[in-house]
């Protein structure tokens, strides 16, 4: 079973190379646009054939010339097309892995292995690549690291190219003899769950286009090949072409201009009304079958045959502008695709080349020989194209950038918390120092960078503050240079970070046994160890009660505080915690045993002697008693009932201490 495998990146940019009559073009949906994450890639390609409308065309330039930039080796042939966004080259193999790697050199970043082969394209988007397999699987996988996100099993192997459209992720499965069915479905691509799922009577083996509110895609191996269309947001079926041929559709179709064009893989293809699923147009190709996704721009539709041929056709009409024969007569099954800077459109070939024509008058502009049959479709970002083929590489040509070289060292090296390390970074390419460089600085352990200043060409200051430690780390310096025309450079410089000295805070109390509400005489020393810290904010605590106060600062690290004892009788720890800045907080303790009764003559209360306290309650006593009697003398002379009495005798008259009686009636 022949696949076409492409792939097809996101551009931001989409609307800057639409058609001047592309306000009938619906296919492009601009709900996705900025969908991946914008990194070094200039026009990220980011699904099969580009975009959700399988339109196959970017605003990037494509390579002048064959000129090869890098080839990697999987470990299976590669039918499937690459993914270009955000600096990572995104290809599956017939070995079961997604590989990641890296742009500009072709270095593997991470690889991820499913359970089976893999002939579809990748889907990039929100940090994640979709990831379709025959082990009835879809994963979701984070663009960075590889790490699996979300996985969704499915009735059938999956050999349908995910696509990303307005929120949601799409695909198709192939046919299950044992469930009697195939599926379509919609998901969030953010976790994985079913939006909808539409059950499908024959094998779905190519990918889906979205445009205009709808789902298109072809089904065919059971009976007559037909074109369906579902409702793109409840997965209902709005039509469905039955070709009345007995053949299959492995291609996605392309969306453009109110139309959905479509090759079977026998010799026909087809321009179909979006709306109604009427046929506008068709056209049969001769003597070989139609084994491509086509592409659609400026209002032209381009696709390869079976027998080796290129046609560009008129979008509305259907009627020929010009076609390409390969030399060798090599069946295309690479979908086409159209690199707008350059006005170039590349494809590959079963004669193992890779060809890139004019794509105006299908001039032949240069091929580039590789070691095996070429099904991957190409994909074009950063004036270069990327492809696989059946020689089980992956291929990047294109102007190879020469790279910077960068060096980073610091003085001082080893540093305490806070403290400034002075950084010199430099810069050179193969010939000598780059002046204007970008320098972007990282700290594996959180410290803080000054802007850096070229002082002489290819030199570069920077100061580095190191961040706030509990504990000695080593912390790693990064630095990334970047020069417009050169590969990026790195350095980097491992430098100690250690905490602030800590303080140690000896506490002894005199006395260290007293009576309750008596004074204790803390004697404090504060030390980093070995030297005496003077100016050291001191902050005490106790156990249960008490209070401080009288806190002084004798110099050479010596302090003292008055601590008040409570009135009950108890062994209380005193806590003396020490601060000061570029120190690391210590703290000591010392115990004070609190028992017997109070010694009035050094109780204290705010700050006064108890037995005044004492004394004075007991004359307020005698003065209240007093005051009662004369009050009460005063209100008897008034009635006249008896004849007033000295005022001191009733104040006496009666008082007994400690159940004797002291004095009586005179």
């Amino acid at each position: 079973m022949r696949k076409a495998a492409v792939i097809v990146f996101l551009s931001l940019s989409l609307l800057v190379f639409l058609p001047s009559d592309a306000s009938t073009n619906h296919s492009n949906p601009l709900g996705f646009l900025n969908a991946g994450p914008v990194g070094t890639t200039d026009y990220p390609w980011t699904m099969f054939h580009y975009d959700a409308g399988r339109n196959g065309a970017t605003p990037a330039s494509g390579p002048t010339s064959a000129s090869l930039m890098w080839s990697y080796t999987t470990g299976g042939i590669v039918y499937a097309s690459p993914i270009v966004s955000d600096g990572f080259v995104f290809i599956p193999s017939y070995d079961g892995k997604l590989y990641a790697l890296d742009e500009y050199t072709g270095s593997l970043i991470w690889s991820f292995t499913t359970g089976s082969n893999i002939v579809a394209t990748p889907a990039v988007g929100n940090g994640m690549v979709y990831l379709s397999s025959k082990d009835f699987t879809v994963y979701a996988l984070d663009e960075n690291t590889g790490s699996m996100i979300w996985r969704i099993s499915n009735v059938a192997p999956v050999v349908s190219s995910p696509v990303l459209a307005d929120g949601k992720l799409f695909y198709g499965t192939l046919y299950s003899p044992s469930a009697g069915r195939a599926e379509f479905l919609a998901l969030n691509p953010q976790d994985g769950t079913v939006f909808w799922r539409t059950t499908i009577s024959d094998y779905i083996e190519g990918s889906a286009a979205v445009s205009n509110g709808r789902v298109f895609f072809g089904i065919g191996a059971l009976s007559n090949a037909a074109v369906v269309a579902l409702n793109e947001t409840t997965g209902t079926s709005t039509w469905t072409y039955n070709t009345a041929l007995p053949t299959t559709i492995t291609t996605s179709p392309a969306t453009a201009y109110g139309n959905v064009y479509v090759g079977l893989d026998s010799n026909r293809f087809l321009a179909l009304n979006q709306a109604t699923g009427s046929l506008v147009w068709s056209f049969n190709t001769p003597n070989g079958s139609n084994a491509t996704t086509p592409a659609v721009y400026g209002g032209i539709v381009y696709f390869g045959t079976g027998r080796g041929i290129v046609y560009a056709r008129n979008a509305t009409t259907g009627v020929q502008i010009w076609s390409y024969t390969t030399p060798t007569g090599g069946a295309v099954t690479s979908s086409p695709a159209l690199a707008l800077g350059s006005k170039t459109l590349f494809f590959g070939s079963n004669d193992r080349y890779l060809y890139a024509l004019n794509m105006m008058t299908g001039t032949l502009l240069w091929r580039y020989l590789t070691g095996g049959q070429v099904s991957s479709s190409p994909a074009v970002a950063n004036s270069r194209v990327f492809f696989g083929a059946k020689d089980t590489k992956v291929y990047a040509l294109g102007i190879v950038i020469p790279p910077l070289s960068a060096t980073l060292n610091a003085n001082p090296v080893i540093l305490r918390s806070a403290m400034v390390s002075n950084l010199t970074v430099t810069v050179r390419n193969s010939t000598g120092p780059i002046s204007g460089a970008n320098l972007t600085f990282t700290s594996s352990a959180g410290g803080t960078f000054s802007q850096p200043v070229m002082t002489i060409p290819g030199t570069y200051v920077a100061n580095y503050t190191a961040p706030i430690v509990t504990s000695s780390i080593s912390d790693m310096i990064q630095v990334v240079a970047i020069a417009s025309g050169y590969l990026n450079a790195a350095a980097s410089k491992n430098i100690m970070v250690n905490p602030y000295p800590p303080l140690t805070v000896a506490v002894s109390a005199k006395p260290g046994t007293t009576t309750p509400g008596s004074e204790v005489l803390l004697m404090i020393r504060v030390t980093n160890g070995t030297d005496l810290i003077s100016g050291a904010n001191l902050t005490p605590t106790s156990t249960t009660g008490g209070s401080f106060s009288g806190l002084t600062d004798n110099g050479n690290g010596n302090y003292t505080l008055i601590y008040t004892a409570p009135l009950q009788s108890s062994t209380y720890v005193v806590t003396v915690a020490a601060n000061k800045t570029q120190f690391t907080q210590g703290q000591g303790q010392a115990v004070v045993t609190v028992t017997g009764i109070p010694d009035l003559t050094t109780v204290k209360v705010a700050g006064l002697p108890l037995f005044l306290f004492a004394a004075v309650a007991v004359l307020i006593f005698f003065i209240l008693i007093a005051v009662a009697v004369t009050r009460r003398d005063k209100s008897r002379s008034h009635s006249g009932s008896q004849p007033p009495q000295p005022s001191f005798t009733y104040a006496l008259k009666g008082l007994s201490l400690s159940g004797k009686t002291y004095l009586s009636d005179f």
